[in-house]
């Protein structure tokens, strides 16, 4: 493989993260209704109101008996009272007693375990011969407490919403909830050669596929994302975009990166006042990616600056965007990082972090999570315009920094994409 020239100059992936995960971020929270919350991060610790139960409970219909008065079976008890769900039990279990207990309903005083309705037989109005006991009664007791106690941190701050986070917090009490708001991201395309969806291409013209494809990876981030449409390569309609876009929480460019005569946009960043952080990185695909700040007395706001050719956008939103992002929704640093083994051997790479989609498959039936178990394919790529490979990959097939050939049936790690 050639050598690629002044390569030394370029930051490489892992200061690149270094970087950007040392830039201090400021997330913002709101207050909401439980019912409108969901999909949101918290921004609080959930703690519980009381013990969980709140007293010793049912978990089966059945009768509430004393341990010593089913030791030995089958064994006569006198019914002395019922208890529903959500009715406090008026009475004590003496010695030969027992209670009818639904599901749900609290222990009566004096009992310490439930039998099951299917395991009695009901010999008149006020009593019942327990025939059989399936194991300890005190089985099919949950103990107050046993979920959680009184002020024991149910759900961290930083967890995201669903409907098993809502019901949860809908039991303890919390009809209202501090959770981050979403960062509000911009996109911006640039270019001469990209036409919007709806409009049919010239000769020398291209579909604008870099927004659509960065607007489903950020609302997927949690993001709220607005487009600003295509900016043609000229300097004053290029920064009139860029103004637009940087009254966001984020910004993201794409095209106009490079060396080339028309790749205005990082001087245009720099004459707006963003502090250019990165600007070339010993990355494949991705090196014109471009990661800078701009800040005033209000706020601040962060700008990627990524390469034109979608694999490149899409390469770097993976890698470096979306860590950011994480930390500004109120959430934590997570790559999707697997394991398989290659199909293929594969030539050694050259002096930059090379990103190839590949397709990850596991036997039937087998862990997903376990190496030997899953297959990496990579996939016959042909450069970072090609999106027809990188719709079939679900995983990104990452080779670092003169890393030597890998021989067939060598264990790798991959970050998933895919879903």
């Amino acid at each position: 493989m050639m050598s690629e020239p002044d390569v030394s100059a370029l930051i490489s992936v892992q200061q690149a993260m270094r970087i950007i995960d040392s830039v201090p971020v400021a997330p913002r929270r709101i207050r909401l209704k439980l019912w409108d919350a969901d999909g949101f991060r918290l921004a609080q610790d959930l703690v519980a109101d009381r013990d969980y139960p709140p007293f010793d409970k049912s978990q089966m219909d059945g009768y509430a008996v004393r341990r010593d008065d089913v030791a030995n079976l089958p064994a006569e008890l006198r019914v002395v009272g019922e208890i529903p769900a959500g009715k406090w039990p008026d009475k004590t279990v003496e010695p030969g007693q027992t209670m009818a207990i639904m599901t749900g309903a609290p222990m009566p005083a004096g009992a310490e375990g439930v039998v099951p309705i299917e395991e009695i037989e009901r010999l008149g109005p006020d009593s019942i011969r327990v025939l059989h006991a399936s194991g300890d009664p005190a089985r099919y007791v949950a103990p107050r407490g046993a979920e959680c106690k009184a002020g024991q941190v149910v759900l961290k701050a930083g967890a995201s919403l669903g409907p098993a986070q809502i019901a949860l917090a809908a039991s303890i009490g919390a009809d209202e909830l501090d959770v981050f708001d979403p960062p509000k991201v911009a996109v911006l395309a640039t270019g001469d050669e990209l036409v919007p969806l709806g409009r049919q291409p010239g000769p020398s013209q291209i579909r604008n596929s870099n927004t659509p494809m960065l607007v489903s990876l950020l609302r997927r981030s949690g993001c709220d994302v607005t487009d600003l449409g295509v900016a043609v390569d000229q300097p004053a309609e290029i920064r009139s975009a860029l103004e637009r876009g940087l009254a966001f929480d984020a910004l993201f460019v794409t095209g106009g990166m490079s060396m080339g005569e028309y790749d205005y946009v990082p001087k245009i960043l720099r004459d707006l006042g963003v502090d250019l952080k990165i600007t070339r990185l010993r990355i494949k695909p991705g090196k014109p990616f471009v990661f800078g700040t701009r800040e005033n007395s209000s706020a601040r706001t962060f700008v990627f600056g990524l390469p034109g050719n979608p694999v490149s956008g899409f390469v770097c939103t993976i890698r470096f965007a979306l860590r950011l992002l994480a930390r500004l929704a109120g959430g934590a640093v997570q790559e999707r990082w697997v394991t398989g083994k290659l199909d293929t051997g594969l030539p050694a790479n050259g002096p930059r972090e090379f990103y190839q989609p590949a397709l990850r498959t596991v036997a039937p039936g087998r862990d997903s999570s376990h190496a030997e178990f899953a297959t990496i394919t990579p996939l016959k790529w042909k450069g970072s315009a090609d999106l027809i490979t990188l719709a079939h990959a679900n995983v990104l097939l990452v080779r670092p920094e003169n890393d030597p050939s890998l021989p067939k049936g060598t264990v790798i790690r991959v970050i998933e994409v895919g879903g």
